[in-house]
């Protein structure tokens, strides 16, 4: 193994479950987080050479995360998807390099024993228009500031912090009963109200 390999190997590694972890609740679907994330390992290690090792490596692979996302969600929104099955058997399913395949091998486990969401609450995530998930998932659940995530989206901290406060009350919205049933909120938090 090269000098690369191992430096990506270093730095991936301890950041490998929460690019998952965001990039399935991103996407939504685990085959589409599954492409999501090779292309994102594949974008990192191409352009490793441009990492500044005095930078943040958390905050600049997971830009190149989201910047992967808003592309391929882009361009499925602009077109409508086409699938012939008989090319389907022609192009196998997953073209890795050797050294992503050690980080693909099994990429997203039926349950990630560092945190799993509630149905319920994983429901009102997936829910969330994309522009508001996004920014809940890297500011609540990968615990990025606001400048991170401003950097990582392209657009101004005033933004992200309307669309954080916009998707944190439509999840407010739809987890009321949740909260309801399950103690979190009484009748007499209600009276507060």
């Amino acid at each position: 193994m090269n000098k690369k390999h191992l430096l990506f190997t270093q730095l991936v590694s301890p950041n490998l479950s929460s690019l998952k972890n965001t990039a399935l609740r991103m996407t939504r679907r685990r085959s589409d987080a599954e492409d999501l994330l090779q292309e994102t390992l594949y974008k990192a290690y191409r352009s490793l050479d441009q990492f500044k090792p005095e930078t943040n490596f958390r905050a600049w692979i997971f830009r190149i995360l989201v910047n992967s996302y808003i592309t391929s969600y882009r361009k499925i929104t602009r077109q409508p998807q086409k699938i012939s099955f008989n090319d389907l058997e022609a192009y196998p399913l997953h073209r890795q390099q050797y050294y992503l395949s050690q980080f693909l091998a099994e990429p997203f486990p039926e349950k990630d024993p560092g945190f799993v969401f509630n149905d319920d609450i994983q429901t009102a995530l997936n829910n969330l228009p994309h522009i508001f998930r996004l920014v809940v998932l890297l500011c609540d659940v990968e615990g990025f500031s606001y400048n991170e995530i401003a950097q990582m989206i392209g657009c101004p901290i005033g933004t992200v912090m309307s669309r954080l406060y916009r998707g944190r009350k439509l999840l407010q919205r739809q987890l009321w009963h949740y909260a309801h049933k399950h103690g979190y909120i009484t009748e007499t938090t209600r009276i507060k109200k």
